[in-house]
């Protein structure tokens, strides 16, 4: 009886001595939004807008925080594991740009807005070396007057990133904030 309970208190203590050998789970996976909604700063459109749609590429239909090593291979996207963000980019741009036209919807002196449609070309962190990194997002913007000609204006912002998600999903944000505010700016012209 003796040696059976030392049998099995050495059986237990080498099994909690592997306690190494089966991984640990994943940590949960974080979702990121663009943060608080910015104080509306800078000019106002001349006419009234109205939002017909936010569109982009396939590739950034998804929730994935998307990378590329510039330095390694430029055409390859890559995503970081164990984060994402909370909506595909587009839609989380859609609301921002929402918010920012209703709060000049008042002041607009036309009844018959012009449609404005977006799409988001690029959303994304690229490292030019393993440490050196940015953020770039682009669109293009059409604006359809009605009764009028349409107008377009490729809108493009790339902003110093810490190499990590950290940066990626602190900078991102920022970048689409910027986009907003060079549509404005062409838009007040």
């Amino acid at each position: 009886m003796r040696q059976r309970a030392l049998a099995i208190m050495l059986l237990l203590l080498a099994l909690q001595g592997c306690g190494g050998l089966w991984p640990e789970p994943p940590p949960p996976a974080r979702s990121f939004d663009f943060g608080p909604l910015p104080a509306v700063t800078g000019p106002a459109p001349r006419d009234a807008l109205e939002l017909a749609r936010v569109d982009a590429p396939v590739w950034l239909e998804v929730q994935d925080i998307l990378y590329r090593r510039q330095y390694a291979q430029p055409g390859a996207l890559s995503a970081y594991a164990g984060s994402e963000w909370a909506a595909p980019p587009a839609d989380l741009f859609a609301h921002r740009l929402r918010f920012r036209l209703a709060q000049h919807e008042a002041s607009a002196p036309s009844a018959q807005p012009a449609r404005l449609s977006f799409e988001l070309q690029a959303f994304e962190q690229v490292f030019e070396s393993p440490d050196n990194a940015y953020v770039h997002a682009a669109a293009l913007a059409t604006v359809l007057p009605r009764g009028g000609p349409a107008r377009q204006r490729l809108l493009q912002v790339r902003l110093p990133a810490d190499a990590t998600v950290h940066g990626a999903t602190r900078r991102l944000p920022e970048a689409a904030d910027a986009l907003i505010e060079q549509l404005f700016e062409w838009l007040a012209e």
